[in-house]
């Protein structure tokens, strides 16, 4: 169920590395100064801060489980992308919350051909969450994924490698709030 999430973040993230190493040259503002943007998705039931409102892409697809609808955010910065996505499952549909995570990470870094660096199960606001590492050749990736009631989220940041976005990578993992219903 969780891999076209997982193949969504993989094709937006295989053209990041060279729409990066373009901007990296840019003139930016500063991190202190750069003016980030409040993102809420109300169908997703969460708010994040990023560097601008970012592009969305949603697709259903029908599987052995019932339909399920990915939804996917992305943000483009000079030294890094952002990716915010969920999926919503069919009802009928029940799976264990620890396997979902651990999944959801193994298909990631599959997908990307990327080498894990490190996976720890964190408590995030309340919420069961695996936080991992993983790179490729040229790009540092960190990402998050929760279980929210029935919902996974997943969040990643993925950064060219020589690159320190550091503060805006934790700008944004620090900023996303799940809304109850």
């Amino acid at each position: 169920m969780k891999k076209l999430l997982v193949a969504t973040l993989i094709t937006l993230l295989a053209g990041f590395s060279l729409a990066a190493q373009e901007h990296t040259g840019a003139a930016r503002n500063p991190v202190a100064r750069d003016p980030w943007v409040t993102f809420s998705s109300e169908p997703g039931r969460f708010s994040i801060l990023v560097p601008e409102t970012p592009t969305d892409k949603t697709d259903t697809v029908p599987s052995e489980h019932g339909p399920y609808t990915t939804h996917l955010f992305v943000v483009k910065a000079a030294k890094s992308v952002f990716l915010i996505g969920w999926v919503d499952y069919d009802p009928s549909f029940n799976f264990n919350p620890h396997s979902e995570l651990d999944a959801n990470r193994d298909n990631f870094i599959k997908g990307l051909g990327a080498t894990l660096i490190n996976s720890r199960a964190v408590t995030v606001d309340g919420y069961q969450c695996l936080e991992f590492d993983a790179e490729t050749a040229d790009t540092l990736y960190r990402s998050r994924v929760y279980i929210v009631g029935r919902r996974p989220y997943q969040l990643v940041a993925g950064t060219v490698k020589g690159q320190d976005d550091s503060l805006n990578v934790n700008r944004f993992f620090d900023s996303f709030k799940v809304k109850l219903r």
